[in-house]
């Protein structure tokens, strides 16, 4: 795009930096998952009868593994390098047909790093710049995938003439 969009640096410098945001939470949640759930072994050391361990501490774990992978596999490439290279036309056209509807990956991954991230706050460096893009981007977006071309108007059909019986009727009574 030749024109300079309003918000263009502050979506560029936010989503170059979405992968590393994302890869910085999904450590900081394994280290607080290692960490509960040494705690737990700890306490279950000390009073052996009392469950100290939670699904939230192994969920940690796994939800930091998730992010790491889907940061340096998935973002990094499609998100983070296209918001670096300002290429506004790649992320428009990065989406998922669902019928005629298109969901745009960007807020689908954005939901998804939201959903394992550590408190929620790795997806916002992909959900902030999406949002603006789609919202109050250098161009509409259009969310059909069909495109809005009119639908070629048909022939009116032309009316039946009436059948006009020239000749009359006889009547004849019996």
């Amino acid at each position: 795009m030749s024109e300079e969009w309003q918000y263009a640096s502050i979506v560029s410098n936010i989503g170059k930096w979405a992968w590393i945001i994302g890869l910085i939470n999904g450590v900081i949640s394994i280290i607080f998952g290692i960490w509960f759930i040494g705690q737990a072994l700890y306490l279950s050391s000390i009073y052996p009868l009392i469950n100290w361990f939670s699904f939230t501490d192994f969920w940690y774990v796994i939800g930091g593994i998730v992010l790491i992978l889907l940061s340096l596999a998935i973002i990094r490439p499609k998100f983070s390098n296209k918001c670096a290279d300002m290429d506004w036309d790649a992320l428009y056209e990065w989406y998922l047909p669902l019928g005629s509807f298109k969901l745009p990956w960007m807020l689908l991954w954005g939901i998804i790093l939201e959903i394992f991230g550590w408190y929620g706050w790795g997806g916002l460096a992909i959900l902030i710049p999406a949002v603006l893009l789609l919202f109050m981007g250098p161009k509409e977006y259009n969310w059909s995938t069909e495109e809005s071309k009119p639908k070629p108007k048909s022939k009116p059909k032309p009316k039946p003439e009436p059948v006009v019986d020239t000749e009359p009727e006889s009547e004849t009574k019996p």
